[in-house]
């Protein structure tokens, strides 16, 4: 057991050098919370890219309250990140500039990647392939646009000075605009919907 980043890929490098045996890879004491996340995708993410590692924890020490599967979505994280194997479709959204004027976004990104983490126990065996989908949640219309053409699904929320309407891409086409107070709820159910028709028996996706 390592707990030191540098300390633990010299020992596995050295390892995966000596001997065949499939190798565990895992921080030990890594910390709490976002030092703890730093640290383990530090030092496994190295070891991964180089081809190191059969298979891999996360051990975090748990916040007040705290739920212990967060280290399970952590390593399903790294995995994923490095194209590695996919666990649930990924949210992509930009991280707030001085365009955008409030934490709709920010408030749209989380609750769209909750309600695709929550999907997930279903639509894994109903929907095969839909872990590989990309959903983007964009706070204005300057890289909005963008950055919606390039995943299957994306929406460009209104910034500072813009039209409170929110441009709908699917599969790099812009499809509708969202207005009103019930944007997310809308959006989710497009989500929904193309998740069906791309994903669902019969579909050619």
């Amino acid at each position: 057991k390592v707990s030191g980043v540098q300390d633990l890929i010299a020992v596995y490098r050295e390892l995966a050098r000596r001997c065949d045996y499939p190798l565990h890879l895992g921080l030990t004491e890594a910390g709490m919370g976002s030092k703890g996340i730093v640290a383990s995708t530090a030092a496994l993410s190295v070891l991964l890219q180089e081809g190191i590692g059969d298979t891999i924890r996360i051990s975090l020490t748990p916040e007040p309250g705290g739920d212990r599967t967060k280290e399970v979505v952590v390593g399903q994280e790294i995995l994923q990140t490095m194209g590695l194997r996919k666990f649930t479709p990924m949210v992509i959204a930009c991280p707030g500039c001085g365009r955008t004027t409030s934490t709709v976004f920010q408030d749209l990104a989380d609750k769209i990647q909750t309600f695709l983490r929550e999907q997930m126990p279903v639509w894994k065996g109903k929907y095969p392939g839909v872990e590989a989908m990309n959903v983007a949640v964009m706070g204005c219309i300057v890289n909005g646009p963008g950055e919606s053409k390039h995943a299957n699904i994306g929406i460009s929320l209104p910034g500072t000075g813009e039209s409170p309407a929110a441009p709908v891409f699917i599969d790099g086409e812009k499809k509708m605009t969202l207005r009103g107070e019930r944007i997310a709820e809308e959006f989710q159910k497009v989500v929904l919907e193309y998740v069906e028709s791309h994903y669902g028996q019969g579909s050619h996706s």
